[in-house]
């Protein structure tokens, strides 16, 4: 089966580069000017698009209601689980941060061209977890509050991402938007915050 792959990016040398490291893995990527017209082909077919601004996320969705059948990978600039999460509830079937490296962009590539989707472990979590009872604006979530009373014991975040499946970089990004949400600047006024709401 023809997997046909676009690839949607503002700047056009990471566009050019995206489209190389697909040449190497073995896909003949297209860089359409017009993306929905693209994806009304019959054929299988993949979007590659960066989601920078609010209308990405539009064409995101709206891509999504084109073509039943489409496969959409979200790049994000910070991948966090909220953005993560927007974005595969907007019709992504797997999400990975813009500046992954070559080989994990193959890597999801080929697991999209079969079918596959990656997805972060804490994603699935934060998906399979009924709005209902989701936590207000904020406020962590169990795994997030795991990491800050690991933290709060003097476990180096190298350790957290281990055992919670990260690279040590994507442990960084994903405090970095916990502190963001809580509202702090640093791993010590988050720990002083978590402190006084009880969540350690």
């Amino acid at each position: 089966m023809l997997v046909r792959i676009a690839v949607a990016d503002p700047l056009p040398v990471f566009r050019h580069g995206v489209v190389q490291i697909l040449r190497d893995a073995g896909f003949e990527p297209e860089t359409p000017d017009d993306l929905f017209a693209w994806v009304r082909d019959e054929q299988t077919t993949v979007v590659v698009l960066t989601l920078q601004t609010e209308a990405d996320w539009r064409t995101l969705e709206g891509l999504r209601r084109t073509a039943a059948g489409l496969v959409l990978v979200a790049l994000l600039e910070q991948m966090s689980v909220s953005d993560s999460v927007r974005a595969l509830r907007a019709g992504a079937a797997c999400v990975m941060a813009r500046d992954a490296s070559p080989s994990a962009f193959r890597k999801r590539l080929r697991a999209v061209a079969r079918g596959e989707s990656v997805v972060p472990v804490e994603v699935l979590r934060e998906l399979a977890t009924p709005t209902a009872n989701s936590s207000p604006p904020g406020e962590p979530s169990p795994a997030e509050r795991d990491w800050l009373r690991g933290l709060a014991r003097g476990v180096t975040v190298g350790r957290l991402a281990a055992e919670a499946g990260y690279s040590e970089r994507m442990m960084f990004r994903l405090l970095r938007d916990l502190y963001t949400r809580m509202g702090v600047r640093n791993r010590t006024d988050a720990l002083i915050t978590a402190q006084h709401h009880g969540w350690l």
